[in-house]
This record gives structure tokens, C-alpha cells and sequence, in this order.
């Protein structure tokens, strides 16, 4: 039986973070999977490789190395991304992170929140269900 499932990629260094938005996946989203790595390196691989399975990806803004601007840059670069959901999800509130983030082509700026029950929320609006 091939996996129903849709593929969200969250790319995000702090592997707490992570592990919240898997659990909320798991237990909230069943429809989704999450692909998960620490840094644009190790994802830009799957994300090329399996760009028809993916539904949307979550890019922290914070990150050594490659940041999330540079990722979105890269992504939107690529003709099959140019539409996908591409939402950076960051500590940051600043509202200049958020207008450069939306004018480099994010689909969003979603700031982690600090609850559960609040990344459940924020996700019903990118994810259906």
C-alpha cells in the first residue's frame, strides 16, 4: 500500500523544536509526515529529490550557516517551488524579519509559540486537515 500521507519538511537547528512539531504533527495532523533536519545541507537533498511529495516546508530564521532567507532563496530559485507553502517559523517577532522574510517570498512568518496548543492553531491554517 503506498503511503497516503502528505510530506511537511521543517528545517530547524534546535532538535526541541523539532521534536514539539512532530509530536503536534503526529497527534493533531494525521494526514501529515514530517521530514525533519538541522540545517539546509542535510535537507536539500530530500527536498529536490521527493519536490512532488512535498506539501509545504517550515525553515527556522535562525540558523548557522544557511539561514532562512538564504533557504527561501534557494527554494524559490527552483521551478518546483515557486508556488509551495514555504513558511519561516521563528523566535523572532521583529516586524523588519518578518517584512524581509515576505518580500524574499515566504509564504508566511510564523512565530514559535510557546505553547502546544498555540503550534496546533497556527497549523490548521497551513496544514488542512
Amino acid at each position: 500500500m503506498l503511503n497516503s500521507k502528505k510530506t511537511c519538511v521543517l528545517i530547524d537547528d534546535d532538535e526541541d523544536d523539532q521534536l514539539i512539531f512532530q509530536t503536534v504533527l503526529n497527534m493533531h495532523f494525521p494526514k501529515y509526515q514530517l521530514s525533519a533536519f538541522s540545517s539546509f545541507e542535510k535537507a536539500e537533498k530530500f527536498i529536490l529529490s521527493e519536490s512532488k511529495n512535498i506539501h509545504s516546508i517550515f525553515v527556522d530564521l535562525n540558523m548557522p550557516k544557511y539561514n532562512g532567507i538564504d533557504c527561501l532563496n534557494f527554494l524559490r530559485s527552483q521551478t518546483e517551488f515557486q508556488y509551495k507553502p514555504i513558511i519561516i517559523y521563528s523566535t523572532s517577532s521583529n516586524p523588519d524579519d518578518v517584512n524581509r522574510c515576505l518580500k524574499n517570498g515566504a509564504t508566511a512568518f510564523m512565530t514559535k509559540p510557546s505553547r502546544v496548543n498555540e503550534l496546533v492553531e497556527e497549523l490548521e491554517v497551513y496544514l488542512e486537515r
